[in-house]
């Protein structure tokens, strides 16, 4: 289960991730911390993570993204952002992010 400040990645089969809970200046550091290498450990050279589990993220959130972005392009992998909450696909688009991250936009 997962409280109000954590967030959970969950592999949902190889290269497939479901992010859940909530992404926060609490819980970021240990979100990166936990998955900075096993992520990109995966037997897949495509990297596909499902953001409709997020209930809530701030801009540390996407901050995390960027980081994910960057080291699976270190390794060589593909890396998507699917199923972005309105929210999070805001704070990308004033930064003008939503044009480099591999953001799916609906």
């Amino acid at each position: 289960m997962i409280n109000s400040m954590t967030a959970l990645l969950e592999k949902i089969s190889d290269g497939h991730y479901l992010l859940r809970g909530q992404l926060s200046f609490e819980s970021v550091p240990q979100m990166w911390s936990q998955h900075k290498d096993a992520l990109f450990d995966d037997t897949s050279n495509t990297l596909e993570i499902d953001l409709s589990g997020l209930q809530r993220s701030d801009s540390s959130g996407l901050a995390l993204l960027v980081e994910w972005y960057r080291r699976a392009e270190q390794r060589n992998k593909m890396i998507s952002f699917v199923n972005i909450p309105a929210q999070m696909l805001d704070i990308a688009m004033l930064s003008g992010l939503d044009d480099i991250l591999p953001i799916e936009k609906s």
